[in-house]
């Protein structure tokens, strides 16, 4: 049978591989707490005086982290010049002639047990000369074996941090500890320690004198030495303190060493900034301990041999932001910015043609119309086509489905329910429409409450656009294309150099460039700050203005027009081609920017009036020996005021036309202004009728029938109808009230009023009686004026 080897254990080994812990993470990745600096000594206060913020102790803020960040752990490799003591474990492996496995700890006699081999003094030998001398030991009992030795867990050792430390006492660390994972672990020097001489004291001798800034400033760890049991850490006081602020790379506060210059401080703070001004540096010093004083030179040779004292404070100033010799071009330009002046340079020098005036939010603009999506057929997911559902016993289709063979005009199919895109869109209307409704939220809510004849037959009438807020989206589109420089007044800003007085020089850009005239070409200074505006910049007069009208409608060219001064509106109409055969001249509808204004004041004037009444009523009827209407009342009336705050006036201008014109010289001959919107509609053939009535809706034109046939046919009557407050509005937007018409001695004249095409009655609701009426004053006067408020409801937007 084959001899096996002997094997060699110790009493009670563990076999397993020594697991070392988990390893800290690295000090980037510890948390940082975000504290401000704060002085701590008298120095570093008045250094925040002096400089204005406090500034660092340099290299203090290296030791805000917890110390064990930076202790040295077992799995850092373990270095061939390690000497192996007691508390050391060693992990033994033998294989060949003998094996073993050994985990053996070496004793406080330095020394270690193999079985079978007897004791082995390891004390004081190298890690690097450790599986040579176990080899050499073992080789005198066993032969043809192979060995190798690792060190396990290491031993730790005790020192002593004294002097000016942050934690000064004993601590306990790693063998594998040095100087600088010392310092560390015990929070480095305080305040007032010393960094540049901390001293390893060992059996009464001083091993080394390590200056902590030749790590952080040149990474020398060259006079750091691994610490043994028993050594003596000694920070002493700090030295010689001088502060630098200022236009260098590190400002901070510096324990300098005996007898330093000015040029050691600049050096070990970085260096000079890039902006800093060598011709200005300055030194606040401490004299004989009694007064301070102001020193003041350039940085020259001279200055860089400058001894430093403790206490200094220096300051490095930063160049002045001047530019010379220069001319700055800024506002409505295409590249504003600062150029070199020359001698004899001049306006068109700076600006060499009208196309130097065009920004670049213009030629964006420009590029951004249309792109090439425009012209790619739009992918998306399949379309599944809804099954109609099957007609009803009368031949209809059931609510919401068309017949076979119908289709409706007004929906647009879209099987994915997602707003259409418009990037990319080359169709203006169609793009300007959708992002509208996309981006909106009133989109809806103006379509459905648009009421008047403009806006019924706009949303009927297959080529007419239903948005108002679309073709104001069109002129200003267009407006966003063309560029709106204010040629007639530009300047120039000028400083005088002797007295720093600064005055303004006009210029007309349309003479200096356009017309090339010399005498506007002015002469360009040095420090010259040339301003041209565009046309939102400044007011400009109304005739120079870009000013943009749409006309819609029953017209041959029917567009965006740019109005030409003092521009009329029978002007317009005849650039537009005239009207066509259709057109309805009495139901023109010209809505205007600054009447909306105004209009929308009123409302908002009214609202707050009724408010201060309500308020003035409650008040009285609460004081009243029958207040149990209150709440009603109160409910009621700001349920009107909630109705007020949300009218929003169209702007319309009601012009004076007849029912009967049909030429474009009926139209009256005003001024157009920016932004109008004219819309002509065809001649419609219905009358309507809204409001509290039994049958509300549209019926025939007869030119026999008047208000109160049209009342008969929608089957007026009901209880809650004010017909003492109804009214016409009519196709041109005047509005005649049932209440104004009617009289004592006139009688039911309303009833007898003779209708048009595109006219409207409107019929309201009664008002409450009782508390609710007398909890307000001039009830009468309040009813009409929610009558008029009825009739700008009628034809907003």
């Amino acid at each position: 049978m084959p001899v096996r080897p002997p094997v060699l254990t110790n009493a009670g080994g563990n076999v397993d591989q020594y697991t070392p812990s988990t390893p800290p993470p690295n000090p980037s990745q510890a948390p940082r707490p975000q504290t401000p600096i704060r002085p701590q000594t008298e120095f570093e206060q008045m250094v925040a005086d002096s400089v204005g913020r406090p500034l660092p102790l340099f290299g203090q803020s290296l030791f805000f982290q917890a110390p064990s960040t930076f202790s040295p752990v077992d799995w850092m490799q373990v270095p061939s010049d390690y000497v192996v003591g007691p508390g050391d474990e060693l992990q033994i492996t033998i294989w060949g002639q003998v094996e073993a496995n050994l985990h053996v700890i070496v004793d406080r006699s330095g020394q270690i047990y193999i079985p079978q081999v007897g004791q082995i003094s390891v004390a004081g030998v190298h890690y690097g000369d450790l599986e040579a001398h176990l080899k050499r030991e073992v080789s005198k009992d066993f032969k043809n074996f192979n060995l190798t030795a690792n060190i396990g867990r290491l031993r730790s050792i005790q020192v002593v941090v004294v002097g000016n430390a942050r934690y000064p006492g004993t601590y306990t660390i790693s063998s594998l500890s040095t100087l600088v994972n010392a310092i560390f672990a015990s929070g480095g020097p305080s305040p007032q320690g010393s960094l540049r001489h901390i001293q390893v004291r060992r059996d009464g001798a001083t091993v080394t004198d390590f200056d902590f800034y030749d790590l952080l400033i040149e990474g020398d760890k060259s006079k750091d030495v691994r610490l043994q049991p028993g050594d003596v850490l000694y920070i002493p006081h700090v030295g010689p303190l001088v502060a630098i602020s200022g236009s260098v790379n590190t400002p901070a506060i510096y324990e300098m060493k005996d007898n330093s210059t000015l040029r050691d401080l600049i050096e070990i703070a970085g260096d000079l900034s890039t902006v800093a001004d060598t011709s200005k540096i300055t030194i606040d010093r401490v004299v004989d301990h009694q007064a301070r004083k102001t020193l003041e030179f350039p940085y020259d040779e001279q200055a860089r041999a400058l001894p430093l004292k403790d206490g200094d404070i220096v300051r490095v100033f930063s160049i002045v932001p001047r530019f010379e010799d220069t001319v700055t071009l800024r506002g409505n330009v295409a590249n504003p910015g600062r150029y070199p002046w020359k001698t004899g340079m001049r306006v068109r020098d700076l600006i060499p043609d009208a196309q130097a005036l065009l920004t670049r939010r213009y030629w964006r603009n420009r590029a951004t119309i249309v792109s090439g999506r425009a012209t790619e057929y739009p992918v998306g997911p399949e379309r599944n086509l809804p099954v109609p559902n099957p007609p009803q016993a009368d031949g209809t289709a059931p609510s919401g489905t068309a017949l076979p063979g119908t289709s409706d005009s007004t929906t647009n199919y879209n099987p994915t329910g997602e707003v259409p895109t418009v990037a990319g869109s080359s169709n203006v209307s169609d793009a300007l429409q959708t992002q509208n409704q996309s981006t909106s939220p009133s989109a809806q809510a103006a379509k459905t409450a648009d009421t008047s004849l403009a806006g019924r037959q706009t949303a009927q009438t297959p080529g007419m656009n239903a948005n108002q807020n679309t073709v104001k989206d069109i002129a200003e589109d267009v407006r966003r294309y063309a560029p709106e420089i204010n040629w007639d007044y530009a300047i120039i800003q000028r400083v005088n150099p002797v007295d720093l007085s600064s005055r303004l020089i006009w210029m007309s850009p349309r003479k200096a460039i356009i017309e090339r005239d010399e005498e506007s070409n002015l002469e360009l200074q040095p420090g010259d700050i040339v301003t041209i505006f565009s046309q939102r910049d400044i007011s400009v007069p109304q005739a120079e203005r870009s000013q943009y009208v749409i006309v819609e409608g029953e017209v041959q060219r029917p567009g965006v027009y740019k109005l030409e001064t003092n521009e009329t509106l029978r002007s317009v109409l005849q650039r537009a081609g005239g009207l066509t055969p259709n057109a309805y001249i009495y139901g023109s509808q010209l809505t205007r920017e600054s009447a909306r204004i105004d209009q929308q004041k009123s409302l908002d004037e009214l609202a707050r009036t009724m408010e201060v009444q309500i308020r003035q009523s409650a008040v009285v009827l609460a004081a009243s020996s029958n207040p149990g209407d209150l709440g009603q009342m109160q409910a009621a009336q700001e349920a009107i005021i909630a109705q007020l705050r949300n009218t929003r006036a169209s702007g319309r201008v009601a012009l004076p036309v007849k029912p009967r014109d049909k030429s474009l010289t009926d139209f009256p001959d005003m001024v157009m202004e920016d932004s109008d919107r004219l819309v002509i509609p065809h001649r419609p053939s219905t009358v309507s009728v809204v409001g509290d009535v039994y049958n509300p809706g549209s019926f025939i034109f007869e030119p026999r029938n008047t208000t109160g046939t049209y009342l008969e046919i929608a089957g007026k009557g009901k209880p809650q109808s004010d017909m003492h407050h109804a009214f016409v509005l009519r196709a041109n937007g005047v509005v005649v009230a049932a209440n104004n018409v009617n009289g004592l001695f006139a009688g039911a004249k309303f009833d007898h009023l003779r209708m048009y095409p595109g006219d409207q009655i409107v019929v309201p609701y009664k008002l409450p009686t009782g508390a609710f009426v007398r909890g307000l004053r001039d009830w009468t006067q309040i009813a009409s004026q929610l009558a008029i408020t009825a009739a700008a409801l009628a034809v907003v937007h």
